[in-house]
């Protein structure tokens, strides 16, 4: 158990998505430990003391990217000394580098994001993301431990991010909060939520939903997110002439995002390419199975036949095949959609995170 440490984490303070579970991990650190939180979001006006033991500082910065920033990270860590950080998204760069000029013991690193994703939705990388990337390895060097969220994250951050040790580079999946909400679907209502970039392979879907409305007239696709492709995916479905089966929800809040999902009789997400995609989590959170792509880090979440079902990578016909199966059996699908309960609260529940992260740090902190 770590005890009696002092730990900076920078995320934003808040409850939306992934954030979440860092805050979560800072109030459970703080009941042994003193933990300072970084917070980016500029969501609260001053310093705020939650406990004894967890205070909450706000970056100076817009983004904690700037001068400003550095020197306000060289000040904290001059002064507590920490035994440990962790950091996702724009505070890497600053706080990593200044842990690493100061010996903190410990540097985690999130790594939440795939190359292999941006490129599937520009088809290429400039040349300012590949500086950038040669730029970050050399800051992602400074880490002590860096967590892909998934297995097919880390082979894609060991492709792109050379010159790093391997050993230093661990899959830790994201958690959420568990809301106890449930699935109250009547077994016709099928959808997606997410970005309408190419990548989403929200066309993908659409194709295979023209033809499984063929065969289950009754059936009903939603559509929740906004994109470069909403005109173009839009047109698709005039073509096929079933507007009348299909219902554009936009962009939808957060807060919304439970009450979206648990209303389904499954979700499908038939990314061409994905990391660990936090829909799938809320939906296995609802007992809402999921059809997903067998791409990315989609297969870490998504068992084929106990939780949900996977269909091949751009193959529509056989997203047929796996989305008729679930709407053909009610009782299938109600035994995935157990299954995908017990999946999350086994695996991605936040209640599991602070000893999953103290598992990670075991025998680093002697």
């Amino acid at each position: 158990m770590l005890k009696d440490k002092t730990i900076f984490i920078a995320h934003n303070w808040s409850d939306i998505s992934v954030c979440q579970q860092s805050k979560a991990l800072a109030f459970a650190l703080s009941e042994n430990n003193n933990v300072f939180f970084l917070n980016a979001k500029k969501n609260l006006a001053r310093p705020q003391r939650i406990n004894q033991r967890l205070e909450v500082l706000n970056w100076p910065g817009k983004r904690p990217t700037g001068i400003k920033d550095f020197l306000f990270a060289v000040k904290l860590v001059r002064k507590h000394k920490p035994d440990i950080i962790v950091v996702n998204f724009a505070a890497t760069d600053i706080l990593l580098v200044v842990s690493w000029m100061f010996s903190v013991k410990i540097r985690v690193c999130y790594f939440h994001t795939m190359v292999e994703q941006h490129i599937e939705d520009k088809g290429y990388l400039s040349f300012r993301q590949r500086f950038n990337i040669w730029r970050k390895s050399y800051i992602y060097k400074k880490a002590t431990h860096m967590l892909p969220v998934s297995t097919a994250s880390k082979k894609d951050f060991i492709r792109y991010f050379r010159g790093i040790d391997t050993k230093k580079v661990h899959v830790f999946a994201n958690a959420l909060a568990d809301t106890n909400q449930v699935n109250k679907s009547d077994g016709q209502l099928i959808g997606f939520i997410g970005r309408l970039d190419r990548s989403k392979g929200v066309d993908i879907l659409i194709e295979a939903f023209v033809k499984v409305a063929v065969l289950l007239p009754s059936v009903r696709l939603v559509i929740a997110g906004k994109g470069v492709l909403e005109e173009e995916l839009k047109a698709m479905i005039k073509l096929a002439g079933i507007e009348d089966k299909v219902e554009w929800r936009g962009g939808i809040a957060y807060t919304e995002v439970l009450k979206f999902v648990s209303c389904l009789s499954f979700l499908v997400v038939p990314s061409r390419m994905d990391n660990l995609p936090t829909v799938v989590l809320e939906a296995f959170s609802t007992c809402t199975p999921v059809i997903g792509a067998k791409t990315g880090g989609i297969p870490d979440m998504i068992e084929d036949g106990f939780n949900g079902r996977l269909f091949e990578r751009e193959n529509v016909d056989d997203l047929v095949v796996k989305m008729k199966s679930l709407l053909d059996d009610e009782v299938d699908r109600k035994r995935m959609g157990e299954n995908a309960r017990k999946t999350f609260k086994e695996k991605y529940c936040i209640d599991q995170l602070p000893q999953r992260f103290e598992n990670l740090l075991e025998g680093t902190m002697n």
